[in-house]
């Protein structure tokens, strides 16, 4: 868990970066249930997956991403690692606090697909007032060679800021202005988690390491509002095309 001081430094910052929230042996058992989906990422089903790296609408497994993973691998939340996490978006954000949504993404060694510059909160599909937080775990340790987090400090004071599209990456939106020297990278260790709040400006570095870097990506909300009914259409077309995968029993 983290400290007071902890917590205020990410409601003044926007971001933070903690070396030892998880137990090396905590991230195994995670590790171990986003490797077997991996494993697997071509039989997934397509509602569930998508190619970061693609572009012109082709599909491959250059930088896979598994949406809703911990709803393909159910032990996913009983983890210790997903009741922390939730205990500590709960301390962050207050009562009423709830899991919003989950994905995993992945960066072969040698991957030059750099996450680009982008505030959460441009994808929201609802005006209403909301608060997330976001909570990235590596399987492992990551530095700037292995595609850490980077922020843009207290840019969650600004509101939300102008986006572009990207060119060639389909649905993708990018800060407009946003300088790397304005950045600042958090390296973890293994057992280490950076996390952000929904106007935070953030990125990831491409992967010019030998190791894969695979995070997991969980987001909290509060409080817990109405969906509207674009979210709710969304999610119901995805369960519905994934539930004869869910039912085989993935554990």
């Amino acid at each position: 868990m983290i400290t007071d001081q902890q917590r205020r430094s990410l409601l003044a910052d926007g971001y933070l970066g903690v070396p030892d929230l998880f137990t090396p042996g905590e991230v195994a058992e995670v590790a171990q249930r986003l490797d077997g989906l991996f494993d697997r990422f071509a039989d997934l089903p397509r509602a569930s997956v998508l190619d970061l790296g693609g572009t012109g609408g082709e599909f491959g497994a250059e930088v896979p991403e598994i949406l809703y993973p911990s709803s393909l691998s159910p032990g996913l939340r009983r983890t210790a690692v997903f009741q922390r996490g939730r205990a500590l978006a709960r301390r962050v954000l207050g009562a009423g606090t709830w899991f919003r949504f989950d994905h995993s993404i992945r960066k072969p060694p040698g991957c030059g697909y750099e996450t680009v510059w982008h505030q959460d909160r441009v994808h929201k599909r609802s005006g209403l007032p909301e608060r997330r937080l976001t909570i990235w775990i590596p399987t492992g340790s990551v530095g700037q060679e292995d595609g850490c987090m980077r922020y843009v400090p207290r840019s969650h004071l600004r509101g939300v800021l102008p986006h572009e599209p990207v060119p060639d990456r389909r649905g993708a939106l990018r800060t407009v202005g946003v300088a790397d020297t304005d950045a600042v990278d958090v390296p973890l260790p293994l057992g280490g988690a950076a996390m952000h709040l929904f106007e935070t400006v953030h990125s990831a570095h491409s992967n010019s390491g030998e190791s894969t870097r695979t995070a997991w990506i969980l987001q909290f909300t509060q409080p817990r509002t109405v969906l509207p009914t674009a979210t709710l259409l969304h999610r119901a077309i995805y369960f519905g095309r994934t539930r004869a995968w869910r039912g085989k029993g993935t554990g």
